[in-house]
């Protein structure tokens, strides 16, 4: 439809105009008259009456806000009225009821309609029911707000009592929620609220479910209380609002079993929308994924963190808090303590007399020293204690002597012991492992004296912090002379015992500063963002080395390299990575990113992005040492991962039954959400048959190759034959 251009566009023809396009649009539509303070609205089409069930009669000359409703945003509201009153282009989502009574999320769009002088003189709105995406959207930022809560190691009860408060703020309708969890004789064993407090919740009629219950699993159970005085009383009584019904739907296991009920009370209309199904749905599928992901936590971390002969926290534990105070710039000191005797009572009475004694020693320097900030694990044969503050060991260590005065009970024997102490003190400028290695410099010394004693670290810091200036001094003059190479260390099939793939490992040989170790220019390279240039350099020569292998016509088997957090997260990192592999015509399989646990903790959406471009293009990414900061559990089966590398520090202590357990879980977790699970670090021909029973299908470690330079793998592959080729 289009208007004479040669006869002047008054405001009744512009009006009539706009109506008739208004009729035709397929969205509900209004006509606001800007030029009247009031705002009325002088035209509502058809759809916009089916959308709100508003009559056109009731609706003209009236104002928006007749959509208004309990829960409509203020905030809202005010933004609404003040583009309107402007007549600028606007579009937001608010919270409108039909005439009815009816919630639903309206999203508006403002168009300003002006006239031949260019001047506004109606507002054209369009308004569209977007309620199912809206919750959609709630759902899902629910579902961040839960998997953070695990993460943070909230409990359970915590965890439900925050759906509930979501549920209650933000459901269109007005509602109170509760949720209860039963054990295996559907007893309660875990309850969610928000508003509602217990004894109240106790009165309320809920579905009763016992172990001989048959349910509908998939239905909603309506309850209507209109006529019931019980619920008068209830709302009464304890100043709630007036309960109207409840609808209830069972949380079921992933074994398909009710492990509890979701309850929503309603104070308006008890009528169930499908929406409401929908969302219901939705609900309980989270709080089931809740309930599992938080129990998995709580008993992998348990398995990662303490040990299970003595019950006391482990070296994990350790670094991860003392990370966390280097993380806030905390000083204090970290002390190793070992009883001279404790070989000795091993030898005597057996490893779990050792295993006593620590505990013992544990509860006593807990006891003595009795201070609030205090770290104290278990750490082989001794005990390895951290306090921050600015108190020196040498105050506490008259305390730590007074101990040993007291005999400890072995095996109902009292045993006197001597101790020997090795500590330094930290602040930021030391990692975690260097603090635990210089105490453990430190208790060397300290082994060499008699009786009880103690030493510190010493060493010139100055030496380190010159050596470091060095690192970045030569780094530019590395990157342009690309004294970066690549060396390769084989991936073994476990059951071929062949070499299945290689991983791509950094190394630099610098013309004035030798070799140097990654673990020294690394942490330097992120530090001052050169290391995206040795990342995609890395990438560069490792796709140079399998492009002329194809060109000659021999074999070539994936490559995975190493991808620093920090070039991850660079904004050129697609691009970058997309250009570089452009260059060259290696089929994408046989390249693979191996990024770190903690990558999606960043930012999740745009990490799962990134993995998704890459899945898009061929290139598979694995999470390199899981289960060392165990952060990902939560959203591991939501990123697209073919492969989970188990850390090193696991494998190698895998005769100790904890660690065991927690590499049993890490290969099971892996197994059941489509993953391929790796092992690193294999040192032992006992690691490699533990790994093998536990059904691991790969894994690396100087047991079978350490890494080796180009040439070496390039006669690796030249000599040897895939369990493909025989």
């Amino acid at each position: 439809m289009t208007i004479d251009q040669s006869i002047p566009l008054s405001k009744d023809r512009l009006f009539n105009w706009l109506k008739t396009l208004s009729n035709q649009l397929s969205k509900g539509t209004l006509l606001i008259d800007i030029n009247d303070e009031n705002l009325p609205i002088l035209h509502a089409n058809p759809y916009f009456s089916k959308l709100t069930t508003f009559e056109n009669k009731q609706v003209i000359n009236q104002n928006i806000n007749i959509l208004n409703g309990k829960r409509t945003n203020e905030k809202t509201i005010e933004d609404l009225n003040l583009h309107l009153k402007s007549g600028s282009p606007k579009k937001l989502t608010i919270l409108h009821y039909t005439k009815e009574g009816s919630a639903f999320w309206n999203s508006i769009t403002l168009h300003p309609i002006r006239n031949d002088e260019k001047i506004i003189q109606y507002v054209l709105l369009t308004c569209e029911d977007t309620t199912e995406e809206t919750l959609n959207k709630m759902i899902y930022k629910l579902e961040h707000e839960v998997y953070q809560a695990i993460d943070n190691e909230n409990n359970l009860q915590s965890i439900l009592n925050l759906i509930s408060e979501k549920i209650e703020l933000f459901y269109i309708r007005d509602v109170y929620c509760t949720i209860h969890l039963y054990n295996k004789n559907y007893e309660i064993k875990s309850m969610g609220s928000y508003k509602l407090p217990e004894y109240v919740i106790n009165k309320l009629d809920l579905l009763e479910i016992t172990p001989n219950s048959s349910f509908n699993k998939s239905a909603v159970y309506l309850k209507d209380f209109t006529a019931t005085p019980l619920y008068a009383d209830i709302s009464e009584n304890y100043e709630l609002d007036a309960l109207k019904g409840s609808w209830t739907k069972l949380i079921l296991t992933p074994q398909n079993e009710v492990s509890g009920i979701l309850t929503l009370f309603n104070q308006d209309s008890t009528e169930l929308k499908q929406i409401d199904i929908n969302y219901l749905n939705r609900l309980t599928l989270l709080i089931q994924l809740a309930i599992k992901y938080a129990e998995q936590k709580i008993q992998l971390r348990h398995l990662a963190f303490y040990d299970s002969e003595t019950s006391l926290p482990n070296i994990h534990f350790f670094k991860t808090h003392l990370s966390e105070w280097l993380n806030t710039g905390e000083l204090g000191f970290v002390a190793i303590i070992h009883p001279t005797e404790f070989n000795k009572i091993v030898d005597l009475y057996g490893r779990n007399a050792g295993a006593d004694l620590l505990s013992q020693l544990a509860n006593r320097l807990r006891e003595y020293l009795a201070v609030d900030d205090v770290l104290i694990s278990r750490f082989s044969n001794s005990i390895v204690l951290g306090i921050k503050g600015e108190i020196g060991f040498t105050t506490y260590y008259q305390k730590i002597d007074l101990l040993t005065l007291i005999p400890f009970l072995i095996d109902n024997n009292e045993t006197y012991i001597t101790l020997k102490i090795g500590y330094t003190t930290f602040d930021q400028s030391l990692t975690v492992d260097q603090i635990i290695h210089q105490s453990d410099i430190a208790l060397s010394k300290a082994r060499n004296r008699s009786g009880n004693s103690f030493e510190v670290y010493e060493e010139n810091s100055t030496k380190q912090l010159i050596e470091e200036m060095e690192i970045i001094n030569q780094l530019a003059y590395a990157l342009h002379h690309e004294e970066f190479v690549v060396y390769l260390q084989p991936k073994i099939n476990f059951t071929t015992i062949e070499v299945e793939g290689f991983e791509a490992l950094s190394r630099w040989n610098s013309s004035r500063l030798g070799f140097i170790p990654p673990n020294k220019y690394i942490p330097i390279a992120e530090e001052t963002g050169k290391i995206k240039e040795i990342d995609l350099l890395n990438f560069k020569n490792i796709l140079i080395w399998l492009q002329k292998r194809l060109n000659k016509g021999k074999r070539i088997l994936p490559v995975s390299l190493n991808i620093s957090p920090d070039h991850f997260y660079d904004p050129l990192f697609l691009e970058n990575i997309q250009n570089t592999f452009n260059q060259f015509h290696v089929p994408p399989q046989f390249i693979k990113l191996e990024v770190t646990e903690s990558i999606e903790l960043v930012d999740f959406k745009r990490a799962k992005d990134i993995l998704d471009q890459l899945k898009a293009i061929g290139i598979e990414c694995s999470i390199d040492d899981f289960g060392v900061g165990f952060s990902s559990l939560s959203y591991l089966p939501q990123l697209p991962f073919s492969e989970i590398k188990i850390d090193r520090s696991f494998v190698s202590s895998m005769d100790e039954p904890g660690m065991y357990a927690i590499v049993q879980t890490i290969i099971l977790l892996a197994k059941n959400i489509k993953m391929r699970a790796i092992a690193e670090g294999i040192e032992t021909k006992e690691q490699l048959a533990m790994l093998q029973q536990l059904g691991c299908p790969a894994g690396q470690g100087y047991y079978f190759y350490k890494p080796m330079s180009i040439s070496d793998a390039e006669q690796l592959l030249d000599t040897k034959k895939t369990a493909d080729e025989k």
